[in-house]
Parts: structure tokens; C-alpha cells; sequence
């Protein structure tokens, strides 16, 4: 069974106290390495979301670079206007290059039907009919670039996924023929990108479209194309569209970055489990775990073994030592080697049980050699002394400790029940004195004594005994009825002065309690006039401050003045401005006219250029599908015809820039004219309003020149208000002075009162004296125990 001691406590307490320091540490790094590894997994996800989405956005981009090619070269625009042979061999090439990466490609008319194409089976598309899919309506309602949004099976094999890329195909008139469509293999790109990544042992990545279907999914094939939409994770996806979502999957906690493709609104999802991602911090946490275990083992018993050594044992040798002394063995000694407090502590002890035998010996000593009879009684009346004139007064016989333990009524009166003096004077727990009693002694005898008792307390104030001596009154008892007159002449000259003495003492202590409140409200009161004088004294500075800033405002408002007065200045010349401007733009309208007719020269001669650009890229084409047919021969001029290719595209792209540059240049020339004759309007007004301006600044020079001279009153104000101030704190600093002499004098008056009050007590002790009788008859004095 657990025991509890010093030792126990200690040792709980500092275990406790290693325990949670280690808890703590083990907690924060714990839950710091968690946070920081899933924080870091997370980043790393997002980031192959990013690399993901870039990937994709380049395969689409290279697929609309190629889908345009295509719609301007001109075999393609031959198969538009019957002769689709040469599209059908240039079709056909292109497919035997890409049909590891490209489903199909072909062209169809304005109605949706193919006029020439392939696909990866090398099958002949023309003929077919393609109207109603959405690339040919959105061709049709003259879509630049269409990027289908969703992915679908090819039709001739339900394995292959696949999306398509179709743009508008027009002849040199701009007229609308129909349209280019290409459809490169979803599945390759995400057998490349998405397939291979893996975020722990079961963490993978998955695509979704705009309406939550699956279409690419790292881990389960199964789900290609199938609704998830009803899924909580799935909808949050597609409202965050880039950002991370948490959520629980089957009783455990994932997590998912979503990357948004805008081209295509597809939601690159990379998902993960927290325990997988978090694992090496848990194994780190169970390590330190272990660690703290082992650190608060070797802790404890390093810190019990030092405890025993310096604490413990030393205690029990304290402990022993002190339990003889209780038991009132004062020859007990306290002996062993003690350390640092212990010593200090022991030592104390040893001049503490010396100071109690002193006190001891000398109280015990005391009662001993008494010659007054005497007796001593515990608080439940057994008798703890007595002395032998006692016994022998009341005839007893026998010695002391023949009586100890006895109850002091049983040892008077012998009978149970019959309250002593002493044991009055231990209930209602105040000094009886001068108390004359009849007795009986053991051999009939009567006796007179008088008996003065009073309660025992220690220094805490607890009660622990009851004291009584006794006064041999048998021979002043025979005089009684010759001195009777006199006696109750002084009985009450001694209750009449007794009274007196009383008032004096109660009004003495209840002057003292007054001078100490009043005293204690002095200090309050000095220390409440130290705190406002502190607190003028920072109001003083503040006011200060107050003068200062107002007397800065002042001038700062002078110089608003002056800056005003050089703004009316500068209306002026800007009104002067606004004049040339209105002259310059009239000469600026005049010569926007004449930069539109050069625009319009400058688009003849692009047009020109973009002829040959499309003669060029032509070339390039063929250059490069007969370098293809060349093999390994002809790889390096393939490779020169394919920068020529792209050259001329850019040369096109370029000239069609510039052709709407150049239309936008003589648009904005003629809007331009049109500003400028607003802009002359809108001068003239602006002349007008800074006409107008000028007043007003006029008028804000007046009203700053009004708060400068206010500001410049309230400086003044501000100054002799820190005067007022400095006169309010010399007169706080004077009101201390008097309180501080103030509670000096209380301090006085309370040192007298308490004079006041011991004489008090002298005179009571004295009455005592008289109403006892031994300074009636001098001749007559009473006879003491002995």
C-alpha cells in the first residue's frame, strides 16, 4: 500500500513536473514535425498540380499550333473545292507519325461531312458525317480555337479516350469553309503525366471535368468517366477550383490540392492520405516518446537518490530526534551529518530544544521553589500542579504526585460536579481574583482563603491551562467583624475607583483605535496627494507638449497661407496652359488625318507580304514531308524546312498582327479627331473652372490666415494653463508635507495613549490591592500558604 512521506511527495512531484516538461516538448515537436511535414507534403502535391497543368496546357497548345497550321495550308483549302487528294496524302502522313499520340485528324465542310482525313487505324474518315458534334456547331457559329471540355471513347475503339481540337478553315476572302478537327490520345498524356505519381503508399491524382466525371484517374481505371459529382470532396473541388480541400474518406483524413486548366475548366485533383504523409513525424514523436521515458526514469532516480542522501534521511534523523523531545525525553541529542539547509535546519533545531529545556527548566524551577500555595489545572480541570503548602493547608496529606491527573473540584470539595474557582476561571476564560472561600479540611477543620485565578495561554493564543494561588485568610476571618466599617468604607472607595479605572482604560483603547484609523488614513492620504502630484506633474508636461504643438500648428498654418497664395499663382498659369493646349490640338486633329491615309497605304503592302507568307509555309510543308520521305538523308533539311515553316507562320501571324494594328491605327485616328474636338471643348471649360479655382484659393487664404490666429490663441491658452499647473503642483507638494506631519503626530498620540492606557493598568492593579484588604489593617496583613 502506498505510503505517504516526504520522500513519496517529492519524488511524485518531480516526476510529475520531468513528465509534463517532456510531455510539453514532446507535444510541440510532435505537433510542429506534423504540421511542417503535411505543410510540406501539401506544397509538394500543389506543385505537381502545377507541373501537371503545365504539361497539359503545352500538349494542348501544341495541338491548337498544329489544328491552325493546318487550316491555312493550302492542300487543306484544295479539299474544300473538290480535290482533296493532296489533303488526303498530307492527312495520311501526319498519321503515320503521330498515331501513337493523335487519334485522328480531318477536315469537314460547312454541313459537318468529311471531306479528307485518317485516323490511327489508317481508316479513310471522308464521307462521314460529323454535324452533330459540338466542334462543327462551334466552328460553325465561328469559334477561333475549340477545346472540348470533356473527354469521350473514340467510336471505332471504346479504350481509346480521346478529346478534340478543331478551329475554322476560310479561303483568301475570308469566307467560311469549314473546319480542321484533331483529336490527340487523352490517354497517352495521362499515361504520361498523371499515371506515375504517388503520394505515399496510397496517395494518387485524378482529373475531373467541369461537372464532376472522372476523366483520368492515376489508381482506378475503373472510374474513367464516371459521375462523382455527388461526392462532398467533389463539389468542394469544383467551388475552390485552386486551393486545398480536406476531408474524411472512409474514416480517415485525406486531403487534396485542386489545380483549375482554364482552357479546358478541368480540375487536376492530387489526393493523399494525412497518416501516410504524416508517418515519419509520428515515428519521430514515438521516438521521443520513448527517449522522455527513459530521460524521466534516470531523472527521478538521479533526483530520489540525491533527495535521500541530502533531504530524506537527514529528515528521519530530525524526525527522530524530535519525537523523543515530544515525548518529553529533553536527553536526547541530535546527531549526524547534515548539509546545506538541512545543517542550518538542524542547528535551528538544536537552539530551539536548548531554548525550550531553558524555558522548561526555568517555568518548572519557578512552580518548584514557590512558597505561595499554587496549583495548575488543564483546560478540562484535572490537575497538571500543585505544591505542597496546598496539601498541607486543606490536611490532605501525601505528596504531589500522589494528585496529579485528579479534577481540582474533587481535590477542594471532594465531589465530582462542583466547579472550582480555577475551573471557572478556565470556562469563562478571564482572571477571577480576590474570591474568598469557605473550606473544609480532610480533618473537619474549617479554613478562609483567597483564591486569585486565571486562564493560561500560549503564544498562539490557545488556552492551555488554568493558574490559582491561594491566601491563608482563617486569622483575618476572626478580625473581620472588628474591621467591618472600615472595609466596606474602602470596598467602595476601591469600586468607585475600579470604575474609573475601567472608563479610563476603555476610553484610552478605543482613543488608540481612533489614533491608529486615523493614523492609517494619513498614509492613505499621503500616499493619494504623492499620486496627484505625480499625476500634475505629467499633466504639466502635457500641457507643455500641448503649447509646443500649437505654437508648431501656427506656423505650419502660416506657411498654408503662403502655399495657397502660390496656388492662386499657379491657377493663373495654368489657365495660360490651357490656352496652348486648346491651339495644339487643333493643329493634332489636322495631323491624325493624315496618319490615317498612310495606315491605309501601309495595309496594301501588307497584304502583299501575307501572300507570300502563305506561299512560304507551303513550301516548308512540302519540303518537310519530302525530307520524311528521304529518312535519315533528309533529317537535317527537315529539320531547316520545319524553322522555315515556323517562320512563315510567324511572318503570317506578324502580318495579320499588323493589319489589325494598322486598322486599329486608323480607327483610333478618327476617334482620336473626335477626342481632340471634345478635348478643345472641354479646355475652354477647364479655363473657365480655373477661373473659378482662383477665387477659391483666394478665399482659403483668408480662412488659413483665421486658424493661425486661433491656433496661435490656443498656444497661449495651452501656456498658462502648464503655469496653473506648476502653481497646482507646489500646492499638492505642500498638502504631503502636512499630512506626512500629520501621521507623525498620530504616531505620537498613539505612543501616549498607550502610556495612557498601562497607567490604566497600574491603577487597576493597585485597586485590586485595596479591594483584596492588605493596606486596610497594615497590623493584619494576610498570611501566605507556605
Amino acid at each position: 500500500m502506498f505510503k505517504k512521506s516526504i520522500s513519496s511527495v517529492l519524488t511524485l512531484a518531480v516526476s510529475i513536473s520531468v513528465l509534463a516538461g517532456i510531455l510539453a516538448l514532446v507535444i510541440y515537436v510532435s505537433s510542429s514535425s506534423h504540421r511542417m511535414a503535411l505543410d510540406m507534403e501539401k506544397q509538394a502535391i500543389t506543385q505537381s498540380g502545377g507541373i501537371i497543368k503545365h504539361s497539359l496546357e503545352d500538349s494542348i497548345q501544341g495541338t491548337v499550333t498544329l489544328t491552325r497550321t493546318l487550316a491555312i495550308q493550302q492542300a487543306v483549302l484544295e479539299a474544300f473545292h473538290g480535290q482533296p487528294e493532296r489533303a488526303k496524302e498530307r492527312f495520311k502522313s501526319y498519321m503515320e507519325g503521330y498515331k501513337d499520340t493523335i487519334w485522328a485528324i480531318f477536315a469537314f465542310d460547312e454541313s459537318g461531312r468529311i471531306v479528307a482525313g485518317y485516323n490511327a487505324d489508317m481508316a479513310d474518315l471522308a464521307g462521314q458525317d460529323r454535324s452533330g458534334r459540338e466542334y462543327v456547331k462551334a466552328v460553325r457559329d465561328n469559334t477561333n480555337i475549340y477545346i472540348s471540355k470533356n473527354i469521350f471513347s473514340a467510336g471505332s475503339d471504346t479504350s481509346v479516350l480521346i478529346y478534340a481540337v478543331a478551329t475554322a478553315v476560310k479561303d483568301g476572302t475570308g469566307r467560311h469553309l469549314g473546319g480542321v478537327a484533331v483529336f490527340p490520345k487523352w490517354s497517352v498524356a495521362t499515361r504520361t503525366f498523371l499515371d506515375p505519381l504517388r503520394f505515399g503508399e496510397r496517395g494518387y491524382g485524378f482529373i475531373i471535368d467541369n461537372k464532376g466525371v472522372i476523366i483520368a484517374h492515376a489508381a482506378d481505371k475503373e472510374l474513367l468517366l464516371k459521375d462523382l459529382s455527388s461526392h462532398g470532396f467533389i463539389q468542394e473541388a469544383l467551388r475552390v477550383k485552386n486551393g486545398m480541400v480536406e476531408y474524411d474518406w472512409k474514416g480517415e483524413d485525406k486531403f487534396m490540392s485542386v489545380t483549375h486548366l482554364p482552357e479546358t475548366d478541368w480540375y487536376i485533383c492530387m489526393s493523399a492520405y494525412s497518416s501516410e504523409m504524416t508517418a515519419t513525424a509520428t515515428t519521430q514523436r514515438n521516438v521521443l516518446l520513448a527517449v522522455g521515458a527513459v530521460v524521466i526514469v534516470a531523472v527521478v532516480l538521479v533526483i530520489v537518490l540525491f533527495l535521500r542522501s541530502l533531504v530524506i534521511l537527514p529528515l528521519s534523523v530530525i524526525g527522530a530526534f524530535t519525537k523523543r523531545i515530544a515525548a518529553q525525553d529533553y536527553r536526547a541529542e541530535l546527531t549526524g551529518t547534515f548539509r546545506f539547509e538541512m545543517k542550518d535546519l538542524s542547528d535551528n533545531i538544536r537552539s530551539m530544544v536548548a531554548e525550550i529545556k531553558n524555558k522548561l527548566g526555568f517555568s518548572q524551577g519557578l512552580l518548584d521553589a514557590m512558597t505561595i500555595s499554587c496549583i495548575v489545572a488543564d483546560p478540562q480541570g484535572k490537575i497538571l500542579f500543585v505544591n505542597q503548602p496546598v496539601i498541607d493547608f486543606l490536611e490532605h496529606g501525601g505528596k504531589p504526585a500522589d494528585y496529579l491527573g485528579m479534577s481540582v473540584s474533587r481535590f477542594f470539595y471532594g465531589e465530582e460536579g462542583r466547579q472550582s474557582i480555577t475551573e471557572k476561571a478556565i470556562a469563562e476564560r478571564r482572571p477571577i481574583q480576590n474570591v474568598q472561600i469557605e473550606i473544609a479540611t480532610r480533618k473537619g477543620k474549617t479554613v478562609f482563603t483567597q483564591t486569585d485565578a486565571a486562564p493560561l495561554y500560549d503564544l498562539d493564543g490557545t488556552l492551555i491551562a488554568g493558574f490559582a494561588l491561594f491566601m491563608d485568610l482563617t486569622e483575618i476571618k476572626k478580625q473581620q467583624e472588628l474591621i467591618a466599617a472600615q472595609n466596606e468604607m474602602i470596598a467602595d472607595a476601591a469600586r468607585q475607583a475600579s470604575d474609573v479605572s475601567d472608563l479610563m482604560a476603555s476610553a484610552a483603547a478605543q482613543l488608540s483605535a481612533q489614533i491608529e484609523q486615523s493614523s492609517r488614513g494619513s498614509e492613505v492620504q499621503r500616499q493619494r496627494v504623492q499620486e496627484t502630484a505625480t499625476a500634475v506633474e505629467e499633466m504639466n508636461a502635457t500641457v507643455l507638449e500641448v503649447a509646443k504643438n500649437a505654437s508648431a500648428a501656427a506656423e505650419r498654418s502660416a506657411e498654408a497661407g503662403r502655399k495657397a497664395k502660390d496656388g492662386a499663382e499657379i491657377v493663373t498659369q495654368v489657365v495660360s496652359a490651357i490656352g496652348t493646349v486648346q491651339r495644339e490640338a487643333v493643329g493634332l486633329k489636322e495631323n491624325m488625318g493624315t496618319l490615317g491615309r498612310q495606315a491605309e497605304d501601309i495595309g496594301k503592302i501588307m497584304g502583299v507580304i501575307s501572300d507570300i507568307a502563305d506561299q512560304t509555309n507551303l513550301l516548308a510543308l512540302n519540303a518537310a514531308i519530302e525530307a520524311a520521305r528521304a529518312g535519315e538523308a533528309g533529317r537535317g533539311f527537315a529539320v531547316v524546312a520545319d524553322e522555315v515553316r515556323k517562320l512563315a507562320e510567324k511572318t503570317m501571324n506578324a502580318t495579320k498582327e499588323v493589319g489589325e494594328a494598322i486598322g486599329g491605327i486608323q480607327s483610333g485616328a478618327r476617334q482620336t479627331v473626335a477626342r481632340v474636338e471634345a478635348a478643345v471643348s472641354a479646355v475652354e471649360q477647364a479655363t473657365a473652372l480655373s477661373g473659378k479655382s482662383g477665387a477659391a484659393l483666394g478665399e482659403i487664404v483668408e480662412l488659413v490666415e483665421n486658424a493661425g490666429d486661433q491656433v496661435r490663441s490656443i498656444a497661449t491658452a495651452s501656456e498658462e494653463q502648464s503655469a496653473a499647473s506648476e502653481e497646482i503642483n507646489r500646492s499638492v507638494n505642500e498638502i504631503n508635507a502636512i499630512a506626512s506631519e500629520m501621521a507623525d503626530g498620530m504616531e505620537q498620540s498613539a505612543r501616549a495613549v498607550s502610556d495612557l492606557a498601562g497607567q490604566a493598568q497600574t491603577l487597576n492593579d493597585l485597586i485590586a490591592r485595596l479591594q483584596s484588604g492588605g493596606d486596610a489593617l497594615p497590623s493584619s496583613r494576610p498570611k501566605a500558604l507556605s
